[in-house]
């Protein structure tokens, strides 16, 4: 493990953003699998003790910055700790791919065992507890696995925003999958419909993440101010692997291996992820609750005010149920 690594922070600060950006009271790296995974920590900014620890895990394509520019602010005020970690392939963690651009994974039992490591080595030692994950899409489906196979670790309970547990047209991907060899020259490929990130193609109006434009453009600022964090489409391996951890998530008695106390949040207008497949996963979770949030696309921390506010009650409710 590697503490105040100057290159674990951000080159630069939109200047958009200032206002509400936090940045880390610690940036490093842990190493694993020939590769380094960036983390960030944030010191609970009260005089007394923190209420316990916040530990975000972000969704595919995103970066701490991303979370940093608001939520993170909003966990502190809480009087929460906060630590973050890049994914494998994301934001300032190594690439597997010589092309940056794109985002490619061998298997999904990589990013599983990242993220155990950062648990283990990071959140468990030092932690205020208790310990609560908040995890957005691809977050929430890798930590839902970890916690099937590995248990709770440090953890006291799980906050999992529009996990990916289905893809909304993944029916069509695994036709396409079926068709295509599982050799390294396809795999490494850009998924069909996808490709480098472009910052003229990014059109508001288009978009099916958010309604919020503000909120929608922190990507564009970080990527601009720190192009290492830029990133563009999955690899037809990513998907494939991705078709294959959900198909393994949903094998009988697997969800209800899971201990914690769980709160699964489904974005109404969801269309990256099938919210029907939301409902599915809550009713094998042993000591899971569903809240569906309406008019909401997939970004619900990103989304406009009126639907932030919904979240942000439903996060205070489960971490008071932890407290109390």
């Amino acid at each position: 493990m590697t503490d105040q690594d100057p290159t674990a922070a951000p080159a630069g600060v939109p200047p958009s953003l200032h206002a509400t950006y936090r940045a880390a009271d610690r940036y490093g790296f842990l190493e694993r699998a020939a590769a380094r995974i960036r983390y960030a920590w944030w010191n609970s900014p009260g005089p007394g003790p923190a209420r316990g620890t916040v530990v975000v895990l972000t969704g595919r394509a995103e970066f701490i910055e991303k979370y940093s520019t608001e939520v993170v602010g909003e966990l502190l005020a809480r009087g929460y700790a906060v630590a973050a970690m890049d994914w494998r392939g994301q934001g300032l963690s190594d690439r597997p791919l010589a092309d940056r651009g794109k985002g490619h994974i061998d298997n999904f039992t990589t990013y599983m065992a990242d993220v155990r490591l950062f648990l283990d080595s990071v959140i468990g030692p030092i932690a205020p507890r208790p310990v609560l994950a908040l995890c957005h899409s691809m977050g929430g489906h890798i930590l839902m696995r970890d916690l099937a196979e590995n248990g709770p670790g440090p953890l006291s309970a799980a906050l999992f925003v529009s996990p990916m547990t289905g893809l909304y047209r993944e029916a069509m991907l695994r036709s396409v999958l079926m068709l295509m060899p599982e050799v390294p020259i396809v795999e490494e490929r850009y998924l069909f419909g996808t490709g480098p990130f472009v910052l003229l193609a990014r059109e508001f109006n288009s978009n099916i993440v958010t309604h919020d434009e503000r909120r929608y453009r922190f990507t564009d600022d970080w990527f601009t101010a720190d192009p290492r964090l830029a990133l563009g489409g999955p690899t037809l391996g990513w998907g494939r692997q991705a078709v294959r951890s959900m198909a393994t998530a949903l094998q009988p008695g697997y969800l209800e291996r899971i201990e914690l106390p769980l709160l699964l949040i489904t974005a109404d207008e969801d269309r990256l992820i099938d919210p029907k497949s939301h409902a599915v996963v809550a009713a094998r979770l042993r000591h899971g609750e569903h809240f569906t949030i309406a008019h909401a696309r997939h970004e619900i921390m990103m989304e406009t005010d009126d639907i932030r506010a919904l979240f942000w009650e439903a996060f205070d409710r489960l971490a008071k149920g932890v407290l109390s």
